[in-house]
């Protein structure tokens, strides 16, 4: 029979084991970073940033809870031309702002920002009054977060990271221990 042990049980062939002085035992968890805590949209471009800086960079996002958020937006337009017209005078007036894309129930809802507490999305709420938009709305949300794990990163990765971090706001990285893949 070579170098195999017939099972018993279940009348089937089991390799033996050849040199079991040399099977190493391998820890369950390794080093990672954790940069977290995202909502939807911030997921997105966090992911694009990191495709960019870091092509061959391997990660896996986590959930990390769920939060009430406090979502400040313009309510949904008819169609995508007259909502790429207020994004238009968004931008003149000076307001960052983009249409959310991936609920058909806001297709052509101009996003102006997520935000953690109330009395922020109010105070922006206001300002954008000031500048004319009468139109605009803050509506709670409850919001899936999630984290971006990096599993065993380098030295170079992890200073690299911590400026990017620095980009966006209510973000943090951490070192950490997570099980392997």
């Amino acid at each position: 029979m070579g170098n195999q042990l017939l099972s018993e049980e279940k009348n089937e062939l089991l390799p033996t084991q050849q040199n079991p002085e040399k099977i190493v035992l391998v820890s369950t968890h390794e080093s990672c970073l954790i940069w977290g805590k995202f909502y939807e949209e911030q997921i997105q471009y966090a992911q694009t940033v990191l495709s960019e800086l870091f092509p061959e960079l391997l990660y896996s996002l986590e959930e990390s809870g769920d939060t009430i958020m406090f979502w400040l937006h313009i309510p949904p337009f008819p169609n995508k031309e007259a909502a790429n017209r207020e994004i238009n005078k968004l931008r003149n007036l000076g307001i960052v702002s983009f249409r959310v894309k991936d609920e058909t129930q806001w297709k052509n809802a101009i996003s102006l920002g997520m935000f953690y507490d109330q009395n922020d999305a109010l105070k922006q709420l206001r300002e954008t009054e000031k500048k004319g938009i009468a139109n605009a709305g803050i509506e709670d949300r409850s919001v899936l977060l999630k984290n971006i794990v990096i599993h065993n990163p380098t030295r170079m990765i992890k200073e690299q990271m911590q400026k990017l971090v620095e980009q966006f706001d209510d973000t943090q990285l951490v070192q950490g221990k997570c099980e392997r893949y």
